[in-house]
């Protein structure tokens, strides 16, 4: 059984897209946290829905993974979209324990965000990233693991670079399509220059673009 959990800081703009897309056949959870906004109220339309007072992405990510009853637990950005295809390869997979994710595409057309994308995929394939706004790994290698709470940026990459230590990678050829709202409303130069930034020197702030 797969169960997903999105975590989702008022993402009303945003959640009922991406769960529409969810086939009802799977367990959904979404963990509000913090939130101001009229995401709860959405959320409960379409999946189990809790609500924590912290706004912590990570806390809210393994809040959600503790409730869940599949053994195998997919981690979905609230403005992610998922399809059947990336479902379907990730119920196949064999191993016993495993962490992964899958490629990306943006939800516009233009050819800088089309650029992007494949340039991050490419990064993907060569394991040095580990995020497409979903990563998946089977429960057992999560209770071992779990996210990082102290961290607010970076804690996908933390949790697979340790989860790695008990199970196997995975990269799968298919695409979640991701949205470009970061990118639209600080620049398509301005973003990828505070990731190289953070290379050199780890700042505190994240900007928050709602």
């Amino acid at each position: 059984m797969i169960s997903i959990v999105i975590p989702a800081y008022n993402e009303a703009k945003y959640i009922e897209k991406t769960l529409k897309q969810i086939p009802k056949n799977l367990e959904i959870i979404v963990v509000c946290d913090g939130c101001t906004d009229d995401t709860e109220k959405i959320a409960k339309k379409y999946a189990k829905t809790f609500v924590i007072k912290e706004k912590n992405v990570s806390l809210a990510r393994n809040y959600g993974a503790s409730k869940a009853k599949g053994d195998k637990i997919i981690f979905l950005d609230a403005d992610t979209l998922i399809n059947n295809n990336v479902l379907g390869k990730i119920a196949k997979i064999k191993s016993k324990s495993f962490v992964g994710t899958c490629k990306v595409k943006p939800d516009n057309n233009k050819l800088i965000a089309r650029f992007y994308t494949f340039i991050k995929n490419i990064v993907g394939m060569l394991g040095i990233h580990n995020s497409s706004g979903m990563v998946f790994c089977t429960k057992d290698v999560f209770e071992k693991v779990k996210f990082n709470e102290n961290l607010i940026k970076h804690e996908n990459q933390n949790f697979t670079k340790r989860a790695r230590k008990y199970a196997k990678r995975y990269f799968l050829n298919c695409y979640v399509t991701t949205s470009m709202r970061r990118f639209e409303r600080l620049g398509y130069v301005n973003v990828p220059l505070y990731w190289i930034k953070e290379i050199f020197h780890k700042g505190k702030d994240y900007p928050i673009v709602r």
